[in-house]
């Protein structure tokens, strides 16, 4: 999601998320899966175009993820980072120290999901992270030397293919092009990490079609939508989806038809 002029964009209401951002703990196939709400958020309808102007706002959220599997402390994004941005906080109150934390996934470049990287001050926010990320070669984006100056207090994995990514504990990548070029979801068992492939589930699951305003490729958002829930409602509870904008604690699963009256939160 694109932090431009994000305070208007999004809009806080005290009856879809608690004033006090949450942390959740569950474990999946003997893994420990944590999710933080780095910021509260719902999101107007305008922000959808296509849609029905009469029914937002809508539910929404700003989730980081944390798995923890033997020694590896994985962090899926790192959120808004300071003033809006609450995981270092979170982090500290669920005992976690940002020295332990070994790996840090990150699905995308824009700035929920990068802004937590780096202290005021420039410095690393996890100073004992690799950061891992999808740089494709053969597209325009910002000089890699000038990403690499950065963020050069941390080791970087920076992949051109998710398909060949050598990643930690057992995770893969796959490509997700469309909310961005470089948008991509990683997978570790069942658990897979979808980013922003939705913003609003309340509008989203049933109709799939419709984009938000950050969607900068909407036919492939579109595609990857619908693959997504065709894929999730053939699996089941066989794949756990986690999404950083799903209302807190933003994972769960389908059972049947993939729409939001059988999507059922991890509890």
């Amino acid at each position: 999601m694109k932090a431009t002029a994000m305070s208007t964009l999004l809009v806080a209401s005290s009856a879809l998320f608690a004033a006090t951002p949450p942390i959740a703990h569950f474990t999946v196939d003997d893994v420990d899966l944590r999710t933080y709400q780095d910021a509260g958020q719902a999101i107007p309808a305008a922000i959808f175009p296509e849609a029905p102007q009469t029914n937002g706002p809508f539910r929404s959220s700003c989730n980081v993820f944390l798995v923890i599997d033997g020694a590896s402390r994985i962090l899926v994004d790192s959120g808004n980072g300071a003033p809006r941005g609450s995981l270092a906080a979170l982090l500290e109150r669920d005992g976690v120290a940002p020295g332990s934390i070994t790996d840090i996934l990150v699905t995308h470049e824009h700035h929920d999901h990068l802004g937590g990287l780096l202290e005021a001050d420039g410095k690393p926010a996890f100073t004992n992270a690799t950061l891992h990320m999808w740089w494709p070669k053969a597209e325009p984006r910002a000089p890699e030397s000038s990403f690499r100056q950065t963020y050069r207090g941390y080791r970087l994995n920076l992949f051109a293919d998710p398909a060949t990514a050598r990643l930690p504990a057992g995770f893969t990548a796959e490509a997700a092009a469309g909310h961005t070029p470089h948008h991509v979801f990683f997978r570790k068992g069942r658990l897979l990490f979808i980013a922003d492939a939705f913003h609003a589930i309340d509008l989203q699951f049933d109709h799939p079609e419709l984009c938000a305003k950050w969607d900068a490729d909407r036919d492939a958002a579109v595609k990857v939508r619908r693959t997504l829930l065709d894929r999730a409602a053939r699996a089941g509870d066989g794949l756990v989806l986690c999404g950083a904008h799903i209302p807190f604690p933003g994972a769960g699963s389908f059972s049947g038809k993939a729409a939001l009256s059988t999507w059922h939160e991890l509890e």
